[in-house]
């Protein structure tokens, strides 16, 4: 009798926790360019040729990677104003310079060995032990308003996410089962998520302000079982060709879209 109260117990509690177990979801974002003649998508890379510069996007992770590569194709110093430059999500700016300040610590370690004197015309020495010094430093260190990107170099500007939480699409199913994603079609005008980066900066420190305004709008949205988002591939080699191992890949990986995890 005991030992099935027990049995039956264990049933209970394990089918209490499988109950509590929620499922792994995806939603997943495609995004265009509001304007195709200035950022366009070609050779699986997302970005903006001015000439003198190029900006460049990759917004797939969770999320959504706002952020940028700014490549400089000058021969001189180009000064990116992050005080006059902004992430604009549906139609709210935000600065990226924030004024922020850290204070940074270095320690350093001197140490003293053991040494040895003697005396020639007395048989006697003397020794000195080992000791040591420690010595703490602390400096401030304050954001720049202006980045300096050097002739033909790239850096990355990277401070928001594109967004941090699911969308709920009326009269689409937030639990869709593994291989039947399911989701809406958006325009331009309709579109529930709009975003983009004004970049200001100048070829030389006294050059003419440019500006790049990049915007996008998202024309779809998806719901996708976790289990239906990978899939395995064979691997390729850094001379395009392919292995024998197979590997696990993410689906929908491209630079114009982005994702959010959540789970019922």
């Amino acid at each position: 009798m005991k030992n099935t109260r027990i049995l039956l117990l264990t049933a209970i509690i394990a089918g209490s926790l499988v109950g509590c177990s929620k499922t792994t979801y995806y939603q997943v974002y495609q995004s265009n360019p509001v304007s195709t003649s200035q950022c366009e998508m070609k050779d699986g890379k997302l970005y903006h040729d001015a000439g003198n510069c190029v900006v460049r996007y990759n917004f797939f992770d969770e999320n959504g990677d706002a952020g940028f590569w700014f490549t400089n194709n000058s021969d001189s110093v180009v000064y990116v104003n992050l005080a006059e430059t902004f992430f604009i999500l549906n139609g709210n700016a935000n600065d990226y310079y924030q004024a922020r300040g850290w204070t940074t610590t270095k320690s350093s370690t001197i140490t003293i060995s053991k040494q040895e004197r003697k005396n020639k015309k007395k048989a006697t020495s003397e020794s000195t032990e080992g000791t040591s010094t420690s010595e703490m430093k602390a400096s401030q260190v304050s954001e720049r308003d202006v980045v300096m990107i050097p002739p033909h170099s790239t850096k990355y500007f990277s401070e928001f996410r594109i967004t941090t939480r699911e969308m709920e699409l009326c009269g689409i199913r937030d639990t869709p089962k593994k291989g039947k994603p399911v989701g809406l079609s958006f325009t331009e005008e309709n579109s529930l998520l709009t975003f983009g980066n004004f970049v200001t900066y100048t070829v030389g420190s006294k050059g003419k302000k440019k500006h790049i305004a990049d915007n996008f709008f998202v024309s779809e949205i998806i719901n996708v079982n976790g289990g239906a988002m990978f899939e395995t591939v064979r691997a390729i080699n850094a001379c395009g060709k392919e292995t024998g191992e197979r590997v696990e890949r993410i689906r929908y990986s491209t630079p114009d879209r982005f994702y959010v995890i959540y789970k019922r």
